[in-house]
This record gives structure tokens, C-alpha cells and sequence, in this order.
């Protein structure tokens, strides 16, 4: 009988203070895999609260991580759980089993789905870094329109036990949605991020007039799934001719004793 395919989610939430949504989200993965798949949620801490690139980069590393870790305990595949998919390149040239990002996967299938996409960030500090994955994936006359909510993490987190928050930041999703059909022809709108992606997963009533509301985790499972049966067809995960040429050993090894260093001391 063969082994289960083992794809590590790698969350940039805190496992303890944001347990209630890690802990759903294990369900819900636990729900949505296909035949023979085994999903582990992982966080990290300090999580990403400090919304802004320094925190980004901060997490990115030690997603990074996390990611050479979970290829070195056998896992098949990591799935970067945080839509702006920090570090994401740099982790595929670390290792030799695929590495999808919540981004960039969900998408690209996104615009197997409709004509011109939109998506809606949790906090407007975000849409300069969505515009730029934009640009980066070549997917400017796909992905149209960004617009943001203004809320926090936590308090998307605190909304799975409170369904008068969660009404409130389904109005609003939708209230900039419904906008951005309007002004931009949207025909697929999803959310940058797995927070209200996990908040509306069970919602039957989330409906956009003439736009479908696309499930960005989903989206980002389905393809994370059919990347370990391609990387064994093809022999490997990713081209290593030059965007994700393989980095050395002492490279990978050189990065670890950074992630791993004590913080450094002031200055004096």
C-alpha cells in the first residue's frame, strides 16, 4: 500500500495566539485533501502581526526554514500558507521538492477560472506588495484590481467565535467586491490571503452579483496536490536552468546559522 503523499502547510500565524484559526484550518484541509493526502499545519513565532516588508522578510526566512526542514523529514511538498509568498523563489532553489505559494498558485488557477480577476488584501499596506507579485508573475491583464479591507489579523481571527464580526467583514469583502465588478469588469474575486478564505469556506450565502468568489486555499491545495505527481513525472520540481538554479549546500547551510543566531546585540 502506498505511503500517504505528506504536504507540510507552512503558516505565518502563531500557534498559540492564533490557535483558533490553526486549529480550523487543519480541519478544513483535513476536509478538502484529495485521496491519500496528509496535510501538517505548522506556525512560527513571532507570527506576522507587524504588517510590513521588514516582518515579511523576518517570516520569510523562517519559512525558508521551515521549508529545507520539512524536505529533510521526508515530506513531499511544502504549501507557503501566506498569500504574499515571501521568499517563495529563494525556497525553490533550497530544496528538491516542489514548493507552492499561496499567491502565486491560487492566482494563476484563478485565471483558468475567468477572464479578469480581483482580490481583496486584509489591510491596504499590502496592495503595493500585491501590485508588485502582480508584475512579477506577468499577470497585469489578468489580475486587474486590488483593493483592501482594514483589519487585523487577530481580529480576523477572533471573527471564527463571533459571527457578528464575521458579518461584518463579510459586508465589507463584499461592498469592495461588488466595486470592483463595476469598475474593472471583474468575473473572479477572491481574497489575498487564507484568513477570510477559512472565515467564508462554509458560507453558501457569500455571493458577488455576476462574479464568482474563488476560495484562494483551495485554489492553492488543488495545485499543490498535482505538483508532486508532475515533479515525479518530470524527475524534478522546477527547472534548475537559472531562475531556480540549485543552491549549494554551504548556501542552505550558511542560512540556517543565520535563522537561527541569537538576535544581535544593540549598538553602543
Amino acid at each position: 500500500m502506498a505511503r500517504p503523499m505528506r504536504i507540510l502547510y507552512q503558516s505565518f500565524t502563531d500557534p498559540d495566539r492564533h490557535a483558533p484559526y490553526l486549529r480550523r484550518l487543519s480541519e478544513y484541509l483535513k476536509e478538502i485533501a484529495g485521496p491519500g493526502v496528509a496535510y501538517e499545519v505548522r506556525g512560527m513565532r513571532p507570527a506576522d502581526t507587524q504588517l510590513g516588508r521588514i516582518s515579511e522578510l523576518r517570516c520569510g526566512l523562517n519559512s525558508l526554514q521551515g521549508v529545507i526542514e520539512a524536505e529533510r523529514e521526508g515530506f513531499d511538498a511544502v504549501l507557503i500558507g501566506h498569500f504574499q509568498d515571501s521568499l517563495l523563489y529563494e525556497a525553490r532553489t533550497a530544496v528538491d521538492i516542489p514548493v507552492i505559494g499561496h499567491g502565486e498558485a491560487s492566482m494563476m488557477q484563478a485565471c483558468m477560472l475567468g477572464g479578469r480577476i480581483g482580490i481583496i488584501s486584509i489591510d491596504p499596506v499590502y496592495i503595493p506588495w500585491h501590485r508588485e507579485q502582480i508584475r512579477h508573475y506577468g499577470l497585469e491583464n489578468r489580475v486587474v484590481n486590488v483593493a483592501a479591507m482594514t483589519i487585523t489579523p487577530d481580529l480576523a481571527v477572533a471573527a471564527f467565535d463571533d459571527p457578528e464580526a464575521y458579518a461584518s467583514i463579510k459586508q465589507t469583502f463584499v461592498g469592495l467586491a461588488s466595486t470592483m465588478v463595476e469598475a474593472s469588469g471583474v468575473d473572479v474575486v477572491m481574497s489575498a490571503g487564507g484568513l477570510f478564505a477559512l472565515l467564508s469556506s462554509r458560507d453558501n450565502e457569500l455571493n458577488v452579483p455576476d462574479a464568482m468568489v474563488a476560495n484562494p486555499t483551495l485554489l492553492a491545495v488543488r495545485q499543490a496536490e498535482a505538483s508532486v505527481g508532475i515533479a515525479k513525472e518530470l524527475g524534478t520540481p522546477v527547472s534548475r536552468g537559472s531562475t531556480f538554479a540549485k543552491a549549494s549546500r554551504q548556501a542552505v547551510d550558511e542560512l540556517a546559522a543565520i535563522v537561527h543566531a541569537p538576535p544581535m546585540a544593540p549598538l553602543n
